[in-house]
């Protein structure tokens, strides 16, 4: 099987390996469940050498470190790029197309697909997972009538949802995490993705979701791009209610997870639901039942391997021809 190097996405930051860094051990260990050889290297360290391919992060500020990482190392690679209508580089993507394999992210729009296949590049859809031996069903008492998991700014759109739930059910036992929340009283936390995220979840008698406006294909952002908490809820067997039913059918059904774009709907559910918590146990049991069955990591890591399979061997018929123009403005893309 292959030899993946992840290069520089950023789990020497404190911040960043709190939010995700168990996301992507949980993504490395499937991969080598499947037979796989699994690296990381940080910003600063040389890519290793002795690796099949390597995974660089693109957007964010990060593409002069990976065009310089890419310029190092002489196999193939593989980009991860954020949804194409905030992140798309065409002359960039089309002058290093033949060292690049495929890209790939958590954003499902045609226009991220058809952006790809504008400058000759596969796109491969890989949308979060969850790690069902984190991420499960506790048998605890509910604490909390309601628990929302998230940053308050990283976006638009979830005021309209988090300020009309506090003023009809300022009564329940609400709890928000987060930073940005200040501003209804709650201070500023933050929790690591991992056992103890798992257990506030089981402590409340329902979760919500909330995706941000940019996330749900709204008329001016193509993006279609589901947060890891939609499959990270479903797994730990907690009743969820979200908004965006758009994006949230493409992976959970009507009789798994409750969503509503209307933001008195959304808490009209709410309010519903606490009222008749035994109406969500079969929930609760359905969206699990899901989530192991399409959502965990080892899914997305057998799709990831079969794309690296299948774009292998394309490439092999395809010779890089590299003149010696294009060679300059790479170079030039790792310095300026």
């Amino acid at each position: 099987m292959y030899n993946i190097g992840f290069h520089q996405f950023g789990l020497n930051k404190p911040t960043i390996n709190s939010w995700f860094g168990g996301m992507y051990r949980s993504l490395f260990e499937a991969l080598e469940d499947f037979g796989c050889q699994v690296s990381y290297s940080d910003t600063g360290a040389e890519p290793e050498k002795d690796i099949d391919v390597l995974v660089l992060p693109m957007g964010g500020g990060q593409d002069k470190s990976s065009i310089k990482a890419m310029m190092k190392y002489d196999g193939p690679v593989i980009l991860n790029i954020g949804a194409a209508a905030y992140w798309f580089r065409e002359g960039l993507l089309a002058r290093w197309r033949d060292k690049i394999l495929f890209l790939y992210g958590t954003d499902r729009s045609e226009y991220s697909f058809k952006m790809a296949e504008s400058v000759g590049l596969p796109y491969h859809y890989m949308p979060f997972g969850s790690n069902p031996e984190i991420m499960r069903p506790l048998d605890l008492p509910k604490l909390y009538d309601v628990v929302f998991v998230g940053n308050a700014d990283s976006g638009i759109g979830r005021h309209q949802y988090t300020k009309l739930l506090l003023e009809e059910l300022h009564d329940r036992k609400i709890l928000f995490v987060g930073s940005g929340w200040e501003k209804y009283g709650y201070p500023f936390q933050t929790i690591a993705w991992g056992e103890l995220l798992n257990i506030i979840y089981n402590l409340s008698s329902i979760c919500l979701n909330i995706s941000n406006d940019e996330q749900k294909n709204a008329a001016s952002t193509p993006r279609m791009d589901a947060n890891n908490r939609l499959f990270d809820l479903a797994m730990a067997g907690c009743f969820q209610i979200s908004n965006a039913p758009q994006l949230v059918r493409h992976y959970f059904g009507d009789s798994e997870v409750v969503a509503m774009d209307s933001p008195k709907e959304w808490v009209a559910a709410i309010h519903y639901y606490l009222d008749n918590p035994e109406a969500t146990g079969s929930f609760k049991m359905a969206a699990r039942e899901r989530a192991l069955a399409d959502h965990d990591w080892k899914n997305r890591a057998k799709n990831f391997i079969a794309e690296i399979e299948l774009q292998l061997f394309r490439r092999k018929k395809i010779p890089a021809k590299i003149p010696s123009w294009k060679k300059a403005l790479r170079l030039r893309d790792g310095y300026i």
